[in-house]
């Protein structure tokens, strides 16, 4: 999709003008995002991912600032994002990756793996992927679906990380 055309979609129908206005911002700088002839600061993203609480804008930031090695929307023609259809595809790719990483070992240090388990560990990585795509598809078009605040569930997460000191403050 790309940032722009995510800013737009979640801007719908509020102007430019008024958009530019909540974020101290020129008119001409929201048209320059939304055109991609300039990249969104990274201000004004978070100020845009709050203000909108969207998954698939929030996505799309992620993605475009981690050189595109973050989940992004799904928006080709076979994608399905009704709510039981992502649920069900969810549990199958977490099952697929449950049974890749059952199927490999890691006990051993990297420079004594033969290529064979290389090839195993990296099929494994892979399936991990498609279920953190999947997931992540699920938190977003449930979070759409029945409310939620896509940023809340986020922060709430993260209090959880610190409150078991997985993270620091």
């Amino acid at each position: 999709m790309g940032v722009g055309k995510a800013l737009k979609e979640v801007r719908g129908k509020e102007s430019q003008l008024k958009l530019s206005f909540d974020l101290n911002v020129s008119r001409e700088s929201i048209s320059a995002y939304e055109t991609e002839r300039a990249k969104i600061p990274s201000d004004v993203s978070s100020a845009i991912v709050n203000k909108y609480d969207d998954p698939w804008f929030a996505m799309e930031v992620a993605n475009e600032y981690t050189a595109g090695t973050s989940v992004k929307k799904l928006d080709g023609e076979y994608v399905d994002l009704h709510r039981a259809s992502v649920k069900t595809k969810t549990e199958e790719e977490l099952q697929e990756a449950i049974d890749a990483l059952r199927g490999i070992s890691v006990v051993n240090l990297a420079n004594s793996v033969n290529q064979s388990e290389l090839e195993k560990i990296r099929k494994a990585l892979l399936q991990v992927i498609d279920a953190i795509y999947a997931a992540s598809h699920l938190v977003a078009v449930l979070t759409k679906e029945y409310g939620f605040s896509w940023v809340k569930l986020w922060h709430e997460h993260y209090k959880k990380l610190q409150e078991r000191h997985y993270v620091r403050g």
